[in-house]
């Protein structure tokens, strides 16, 4: 029976709305703190709900004077800042397309992307962005790029006819801007078909697609959000994903409608700076919740025999108490220690007011949801994709949550599950669909539903388990079929795998590329051991609930974890498979014995 994501429904139906509301009820109350990277030493900005409403009313006047309207797009290529939702909502507040870019992209994929938006603007946060977009910049301009927002001075020369401002041009308290009123008139001139955002597919196995995301899709995204999260106006979120990703701006915006502060920071090294500002809950993909992990699990190793054994004794008993629901006397009393060795120093890092850690876009593994829920701190996991704004399900912080499970779907979607398994939805969530009109193909059935390339299956407690990709599933020359990410999840939860990538397409067997940390590398070699001849049977030991023939017999080890080699990476750290076979050609050719 498949069980329904509780809806709580927000009056206002757009998210520049939903500013405007914000700006009238809580007005002087601090939105933002924003940990400026400009200004190391500095405390953080604090930014009030009334003073963001009035800078995206001064970014609608900046854009509107350099000639934006309605069917014109904005480009955004910046690191995380007010300005940048500043700047995005006042492109919405004039029915305008913001497109939004990961900044930690190359210059060469963000010439492609930005040939293809053809913006009216372009806003970057200095010159090392616009140095970027610079050599197309002439044919930006005969496309119709008219202006560049920069947050730092940008000293190279400009084509003929683009002219250059900054972001206290466009948002700061002296720039000309219409009052609560101009704004609340601005938005309620829009719609829920209008454009709220332009996102961009991470493009692991091809160019990234355009993805047209409308208003009803975010605010459908984050009222299935509002109920499963559990937060309210009293929260204070830590909110450090990037603004490429949909999941900043679920974060964003549900904290927006709710009412509650968000401390920003716009850099992975100010993570830590955010979590001494004590918030209640962080929102991450998986990765940041795993080096959490292995940092406690490298502190068990390192103390004495007896003391490591106390301790891991006492998480085993923590996780049984919490998660597989044991009673006895023994137990209780040592995840009660393990409250004591582990739980409070976990805690304490996190910035000690942490009620519940919420994770998405990836698949969060079952070791990470054991460790954190058998600790006593929630580990709440999202499933959606770019194409649903972020959402198709949910686990509950109020709730029963279940090691590996997507949650319960929300109740905006029509749902249908394919006989091969694929996963298939309908409704106000679902994008409009991508740029280039070539891409929808194949992509919506005759009667509208979207495919989503997801294998899934609703187990028997009405919990949604997504099973892999469609494209991603191996055929083997025997003729066996497997779905790899799960056997990957698996291999990379287990020390000392930082990833995993699982090889064999048309070949008798399966192999492994693993993501090793070079320092155990180095061991083995000091000890005149191969890695991939030792490292072998551990990997098949983290897979002993897998068939046979779902586990590699060979693998390729790969020094580092999957963020030290940009090029076999996207913006959000999936791994591009097609990238890691051409770079390992000869290494894989000669596992299978073509060499």
């Amino acid at each position: 029976m498949l069980r329904r994501l509780p809806i709580r429904r927000f009056p206002e139906r757009t998210l520049p709305r939903l500013l405007a509301a914000a700006a009238r009820r809580h007005g002087g109350r601090t939105f933002l703190r924003f940990i400026d990277p400009a200004a190391p030493g500095a405390p953080p900005r604090p930014i009030s709900f009334g003073e963001f409403a009035l800078g995206a009313g001064r970014a609608a006047a900046f854009l509107r004077a350099a000639g934006v309207g309605p069917g014109d797009r904005v480009l955004l290529l910046a690191e995380n800042s007010p300005e940048w939702q500043m700047l995005a909502l006042g492109a919405q507040l004039l029915r305008t397309e913001p497109a939004a870019l990961f900044a930690s992209l190359d210059g060469a994929p963000v010439r492609e992307i930005a040939r293809r938006v053809r913006p009216r603007v372009a806003v970057v946060s200095g010159p090392a962005q616009w140095a970027k977009l610079a050599p197309a910049a002439e044919e930006l301009v005969r496309g119709g790029l008219a202006a560049v927002v920069s947050g730092e001075p940008v000293d190279a020369p400009l084509p003929a006819g683009l002219a250059l401002a900054t972001f206290a041009d466009a948002t700061g308290a002296s720039a000309p801007g219409p009052d609560l009123e101009g704004i609340e008139a601005l938005a309620r001139a829009g719609g829920e078909d209008d454009p709220f955002l332009l996102l961009f597919t991470s493009g692991t196995t091809g160019r990234p697609k355009g993805v047209r995301l409308p208003q009803r899709a975010i605010v459908h995204a984050i009222e299935g959000g509002n109920a499963a999260v559990g937060t309210t106006a009293d929260d204070v979120g830590l909110h450090f994903l990037p603004f490429g990703h949909v999941a900043g701006h679920d974060h964003f915006a549900i904290a927006l409608a709710q009412g509650h502060e968000l401390v920003m920071a716009a850099r992975r090294e100010d993570i830590e700076r955010g979590l001494a500002l004590a918030p209640t809950y962080l929102f991450s993909v998986p990765l940041v919740y795993e080096r959490i992990r292995a940092s406690v699990e490298a502190k068990l190793d390192a103390l004495p025999g007896p003391l490591r054994r106390l301790a891991r004794a006492a998480l085993a008993a923590a996780v049984r108490v919490r998660v597989d629901g044991a009673r006895g006397p023994g137990d209780r009393a040592l995840a009660r220690l393990a409250d004591r060795l582990v739980g409070a120093k976990v805690r304490a890092r996190l910035g000690g007011r942490v009620r519940g850690l919420y994770s998405g876009g990836a698949p969060a593994s079952a070791a990470l949801f054991r460790f954190f829920e058998g600790l006593g701190i929630p580990l709440v996991e999202l499933y959606g994709m770019s194409e649903t704004a972020g959402l198709i399900s949910s686990n509950l912080l109020d709730g029963v949550r279940r090691p590996e499970s997507a949650g319960l779907i929300s109740a905006d979607h029509e749902v249908r599950i394919e006989e091969d398994g694929e996963l298939l939805l309908r409704g106000p969530l679902v994008f409009q669909g991508y740029l280039e009109p070539e891409d929808d193909r194949g992509v919506f059935t005759d009667d509208g539903f979207f495919r989503t390339g997801d294998l899934a299956r609703v187990d028997a407690e009405g919990f949604l388990r997504v099973e892999g990709r469609k494209k991603a599933l191996l055929v083997l020359s025997t003729g066996k079929k497997l779905s790899p990410e799960p056997i990957e999840q698996a291999i990379a939860s287990t020390a000392p795998f930082q990833g995993a990538v699982l090889l064999g397409e048309g070949r008798p067997f399966v192999a492994a590329a693993v993501f090793v940390a070079q320092e155990e590398i180095a061991r083995l070699a000091a000890a005149g051991k191969d890695p991939a001849v030792e490292l072998l049977p551990r990997v098949r030991a983290a897979l002993a609930a897998f068939s046979e023939f779902e586990k590699p017999k060979r693998l390729v080890v790969i020094p580092g974890g999957p963020q030290d080699h940009p090029a076999l990476v996207t913006p959000t750290l999936k791994l591009r498979r097609d990238a890691l076979r051409a770079m390992f050609g000869a290494e894989l050719a000669a596992i299978y014995g073509a060499a």
